[in-house]
């Protein structure tokens, strides 16, 4: 076998085990969706809309916060499948432990359930912030440039049935299975789910970096690197953060549902799979886009959708709880389209040998996002629903104009 096809097959191998993780990580998030399931289980749990933002906040921030300490510590490492490995498996224990203190205290202890979620979370999402900074790493390393729009698209698309064969699943336990027993089910499935996924990075051959060293930069040397990192990044963090507005809504179009509209508990199953399959089909598209026109176009198209969702949330919530299911779907293709079109704008942007860095940074800069749910969460105090999806997509939409200034 010569060389280029040791080489094409080595990338097929990676991309396969890549497929593989991406498939049964989008099943176990399907079940455990942080906008429908968790937003849910948290309203059940507490009746209260500040807790609904607030826990969303907690994930955006336990996620970002340990990036940057990560990044300096991994980035001169020569592999970085170690590091990811260990977060993955953080992250299968957290939500186990988290199913059978439902199953053992949920009806008894809501209060004490709900300050565990918190925690449990907390675990989860920083586990994901740790494990996200060499994962960007390494897929920057095993696929190649010409690849990578089919990667990310690529990897939605063969995860779709699962998806919705998970939503499918979780409609059926949360209408099924009594309370708080179909929420234990859920987080357990999922926990299942993710360390199936785990198994597709064992199979990918990371190659070593070339070019290490085992000592990480002292912090006077790595802020002079993140002082220019920061400003090749501005352009593009600039677009998350206004588009990011969108995602403030995202926690609050079930609870609208549920407290506004009048939708049973088992509607929470009909949203999760709706926004599944908006994601699924929609990855294609996606994919399509950056590979044929680039990730600035990609994400114009993508920001100009997430504009126009919570107003069709106001206008179809005229026909019931019913009504929102295009508006989930919408807001799965998007949540999705971000994924796809950021991660490739990163990798582009970024150097090969400072990609943990770049991701890091790019996480942190954007915190701000984080506390949007929050603030809407205490908003919702005294406004109506409808003026927070208005004052979303007025954001948003400011940052879909500004897409047409990446590079």
């Amino acid at each position: 076998m010569s060389n280029t096809e040791k080489d094409e097959s080595t990338i097929r191998r990676n991309f396969l085990g890549g497929l593989w993780h991406s498939a049964f990580l989008t099943l176990g998030v399907s079940l455990t969706q942080p906008t429908t399931v968790i937003a849910a289980f948290a309203a059940e749990l507490t009746g209260s809309t500040v807790w609904v933002g607030g826990l969303s906040t907690l994930l955006a921030v336990a996620s970002a916060l340990p990036q940057l300490f990560v990044a300096r510590l991994i980035e001169p490492r020569p592999r970085k499948m170690p590091y990811l490995l260990l977060a993955i498996y953080l992250r299968v224990i957290s939500w186990g432990i988290l199913a059978l203190l439902i199953f053992t205290i949920g009806a008894t202890h809501p209060l004490s359930l709900a300050w565990v979620l918190v925690g449990l979370l907390a675990v989860f999402y920083a586990s994901g912030g740790l494990g996200g900074v060499p994962y960007v790493a390494i897929i920057g390393k095993v696929i190649p440039p010409h690849r990578r729009g089919a990667f990310f698209g690529g990897k939605g698309a063969l995860a779709g049935p699962l998806a919705v064969g998970a939503a499918l699943l979780a409609r059926q336990i949360l209408a099924n299975i009594p309370y708080p027993n179909n929420y234990a089910l859920l987080f357990g499935l999922a926990a299942v789910a993710l360390f199936i996924a785990s198994l597709g990075f064992w199979i990918i051959r990371e190659p070593p970096r070339a070019d290490f060293d085992v000592e990480a930069l002292p912090w006077r040397e790595y802020w002079g690197q993140l002082t220019k990192a920061t400003r090749r990044l501005r352009s593009l963090v600039s677009v998350q953060l206004f588009t990011g507005f969108s995602l403030m809504a995202l926690p609050f179009y079930v609870v609208y549902a549920r407290q506004e509209l009048g939708a049973p508990a088992e509607a929470v199953g009909w949203f999760t799979l709706a926004q599944v399959l908006g994601g699924m089909l929609a990855n294609l598209l996606w994919a399509w886009l950056v590979d044929s026109y680039g990730s600035r176009s990609m994400l114009t198209v993508c920001a100009t959708l997430s504009t126009l969702t919570p107003l069709l949330a106001i206008w179809l919530g005229r026909w019931g709880w019913q009504g929102l299911l295009p508006v989930f779907s919408l807001a799965g293709a998007t949540l999705n389209g971000r994924g796809v079109g950021f991660s490739s704008a990163l990798l582009e942007l970024a150097p090969a040998a400072e990609r943990p860095t770049y991701t890091a940074l790019n996480g942190i800069l954007l915190l701000p996002v984080a506390f949007l749910s929050l603030v809407a969460g205490i908003l919702l105090q005294s406004w109506s629903y409808e003026i927070l999806f208005v004052l979303a997509a007025i954001f948003t939409a400011s940052g879909a104009i500004l897409t047409r200034r990446l590079p």
